[in-house]
C-alpha cells in the first residue's frame, strides 16, 4: 500500500472526481475495496483500488477484468461494472455494492455458528453459479478462478461471480501448456487439476471450481482426490438429506479427467433440475405428505387434522408400522424381480441364522427386521460393480434417489426407536395424562422430522397405481391407471403406457416416464369392503384361510377378513426361514 493510496482514499475525500468514500470493505490479493457513493448516479458502489504491487505483477490484470465484465454486460449472476479508469496512477473498477460480502466470509460464518448451509442453500448457489458460467463460456471465455473469495452475495444471500482479473479466452486456454507461465495467477486450491499441471483446460475446468465451492459448502472441507465411489459415501453418510441429483452433480464435476465431468455448465443446470430440488421443510407437512402413496399420506392427513394430543400420538405410531411395511414390500418386490438374486439371498432375508421370521402373524418388528434385511441386501446390490445398472433394473427406474433413500440405515434407526417406542407405552397400562401425551407427541414429531430429512422428496417422482383396462397396440399396452398419491381419498385416472402388461389384481410402483412398472407383492391392497368403496388395506395377519386387512384411513371399515390365495402363496414361498430374536416385537 503507497502512500498515495492511503492519501485518496480517506473517508469522506471524492475519488476520481465522483466517488466519495464512506468506510473500507476488505482486501484480497489484489484489491483493497471501498464503499463509496456515486455522487453522479446517487447510489452506492464498491470501488475497487488495485494494489500496486499486483499492478506491477500483473499489469493487464485490470483492462483484463473490465473487458471481460463489458462484455458479460449486465447479468443477474454476474458482478455488474459500471466504470474504470486510473488516478494518480492507481487502477480502479467500480462494481454494484453487494452487501452480503464474499461467499468464504459467509461460509467462515456459517461455519463458526456450527450451522452449515442447508441443501437448499446450496442448490440455488450451484443454479446460480452454474448459470454464470453458462453466460461467461458462451462469450468464449473461461474464468479460470471460480473460488469462494471471488463469489459475492447481495442482501438475500444470492450468489454473484466477480472478478475476472484472471479470465482467457477459449483459444488462449486451449493453447496454455505452449507458455503456462504467461497465464493470470489463479486460486489453486479450487483449481482444476488440468491447470494446475500446466496443461491445455477448457471450460470444464471452471466447472472442477464449481465442484470444489459446493463440496466445501456442503461439508465445511475442500476436497481431496479419491474415487467417485467414495467421495459419493463422504457426502451421504455428512449429508444424509442430499438428494441424489446433487450429489452426483458434484462427484462428476469434481472428476479428476476433464472427459468425465459435465460438458457444460448447461448440463450441470439439466442435472439439477427436477423441481423437488426447490422443494423445502418449511413448506409444512401436507405438501410433502402429498407426494406420498396415498395409504401412507392419508395417515397423515388424519394426524394433521387431529386435535387432540393422544389421538396424533396414535396416528404417528401408525404412521411408521406403515411406512415400515410400505418400505418392506417395495424392497422384497424388487428384490423378487430378479429370481437368482432372491434365491441367493433367502436365506439371509428369512434366516438370519437362528429361527424363521414368521410374517403369517407379522408385527411391526418383524417388518423393521425384514426391511434392514432387505437394505442390507439391496445396498450390497447398488455398492458393487455395475451395481446402479442392476440396481435400475431390479427397482423398473432410471432414477435411484428413491432406493438409496428406502434403504438408508437411518431409515431402519428410525423404525426400530419407532417401534421401541410403540412397545414402551402400549405395555405401560393405565391412560397417559395430557403432559405425556404431550411429551410423546413432541418424541415422535422430532422423529417424523428425521424421516423427513432422510427421504427428502425422494417419492416425488414415483407413484402408486393400481391397474385397470388396457388394450395392447404392437409392443405397448395403453391402460387406464388409478392413481394412488397424495392424501385425497378421490382417486383420479390417468391414462398411461406401458411395455408389459399389468396384473389389475395388483399395485405397481412408477417413476415417472418410464415405460416399466414395479409390481408389488401383495401386501396391500385396494379392497372394495362391505361398503363399497374402493379403499388402501395394509396385509395384517394370516387367520386360517382367510388375511385380515387394516385400513387407516377408512374408518367406515377399517378391518376385513378375506380369502386371498396370493397372499397365502407368497407367504408359504416365503415361510420356512426368519428369526423373532432381532425383532423389536
Amino acid at each position: 500500500m503507497t502512500s498515495t493510496q492511503d492519501d485518496v482514499v480517506k473517508v469522506g475525500s471524492i475519488f476520481a472526481g465522483r466517488y466519495r468514500i464512506s468506510r473500507f470493505l476488505g482486501e484480497g490479493d489484489r484489491k483493497r475495496t471501498y464503499l463509496a457513493d456515486d455522487t453522479v448516479f446517487r447510489r452506492q458502489v464498491a470501488l475497487a483500488l488495485i494494489k500496486t504491487i499486483a499492478a506491477d505483477a500483473d499489469p493487464e490484470g485490470t483492462r483484463r477484468e473490465a473487458e471481460a465484465l463489458a462484455k458479460a454486460g449486465t447479468n443477474e449472476n454476474i458482478v455488474t461494472l459500471h466504470d474504470s479508469g486510473s488516478v494518480d496512477g492507481i487502477e480502479y473498477l467500480v462494481f454494484d455494492y453487494l452487501s452480503g460480502g464474499t461467499l468464504r466470509e459467509y461460509m467462515a460464518k456459517r461455519a463458526e455458528g456450527k450451522k452449515p448451509l442447508s441443501v437448499e442453500e446450496v442448490m440455488q448457489l450451484a443454479r446460480r453459479l452454474a448459470r454464470a458460467l453458462a453466460h461467461v463460456h458462451g462469450l468464449g471465455l473461461i474464468h479460470r478462478d471460480v473460488a469462494p473469495g471471488n463469489v459475492w452475495l447481495d442482501g438475500d444471500q444470492m450468489a454473484h461471480l466477480g472478478d475476472f482479473d484472471s479470465v482467457v479466452s477459449r483459444d488462449t486456454a486451449l493453447h496454455a501448456a505452449l507458455h503456462p507461465e504467461a497465464l493470470p495467477p489463479t486460486t489453486e486450491a479450487y483449481a482444476a487439476p488440468e491447470q494446475l499441471s500446466g496443461g491445455p483446460f477448457d471450460e470444464r475446468s471452471d466447472l472442477y471450481s464449481l465442484g470444489a465451492i459446493l463440496y466445501e459448502a456442503l461439508t465445511g472441507h475442500r476436497p481431496k482426490r479419491m474415487p467417485r465411489a467414495e467421495m459419493a459415501k463422504r457426502l451421504s453418510a455428512g449429508r444424509p438429506e442430499l438428494p441424489r441429483s446433487l450429489r452426483d452433480t458434484v462427484c462428476s464435476l469434481l472428476a479428476e479427467s476433464p472427459s468425465e465431468r459435465p460438458a457444460s455448465a448447461e448440463k450441470v443446470l439439466d442435472a439439477l433440475e427436477p423441481s423437488r430440488v426447490y422443494r423445502t421443510a418449511d413448506e409444512g407437512l401436507v405438501p410433502w405428505a402429498d407426494t406420498l402413496p396415498f395409504p401412507l399420506a392419508s395417515i397423515l392427513w388424519h394426524y394433521e387434522a387431529e386435535p387432540d394430543e393422544g389421538v396424533k400420538v396414535d396416528y404417528l405410531l401408525k404412521f411408521f408400522e406403515a411406512l415400515a411395511q410400505f418400505v418392506a414390500t417395495v424392497l422384497l418386490s424388487a428384490c423378487r424381480t430378479d429370481r437368482d438374486l432372491f434365491d441367493a439371498n433367502r436365506s439371509a432375508l428369512f434366516d438370519g441364522g437362528q429361527r424363521p421370521l414368521d410374517l403369517r402373524g407379522a408385527t411391526f418388528g418383524a417388518w423393521v427386521v425384514l426391511v434392514k434385511r432387505l437394505a442390507t441386501t439391496l445396498r450390497a446390490v447398488l455398492e458393487a460393480d455395475g451395481g446402479e445398472e442392476r440396481s435400475c433394473e431390479l427397482f423398473r427406474t432410471r432414477d435411484l434417489e428413491l432406493v438409496e433413500a428406502l434403504t438408508a440405515k437411518q431409515l431402519v434407526s428410525i423404525f426400530h426407536y419407532a417401534c421401541d417406542r410403540r412397545n414402551s407405552w402400549t405395555g405401560h397400562g393405565g391412560v397417559a395424562g395430557p403432559q405425556v401425551q404431550h411429551e410423546r407427541l413432541r418424541d415422535l414429531d422430532d422423529l417424523l422430522v428425521r424421516t423427513r430429512e432422510v427421504l427428502g422428496w425422494s417419492f416425488e417422482t414415483w407413484t402408486l397405481l393400481k391397474p385397470g383396462p388396457m388394450i395392447r397396440s404392437g409392443k405397448i399396452f395403453d391402460l387406464t391407471a388409478t392413481i394412488l398419491k397424495g392424501t385425497n381419498s378421490v382417486f383420479r385416472r390417468q391414462r398411461l403406457k406401458q411395455t408389459e402388461a399389468l396384473d389389475t389384481t395388483r399395485l405397481y410402483m412408477l417413476n415417472d416416464a418410464n415405460l416399466r412398472a414395479l409390481e408389488l407383492v401383495p401386501f396391500i391392497r385396494v379392497i372394495a369392503g362391505n361398503t363399497g368403496q374402493d379403499a388402501c388395506y395394509f396385509y395384517n395377519r394370516l387367520e386360517g384361510a382367510e388375511v385380515r386387512w387394516v385400513s387407516y384411513h377408512f374408518h367406515a371399515d377399517p378391518e376385513l377378513l378375506l380369502p386371498d390365495e396370493d397372499v397365502i402363496e407368497l407367504l408359504a414361498a416365503l415361510s420356512g426361514a426368519g428369526t423373532r430374536d432381532e425383532e423389536p416385537s
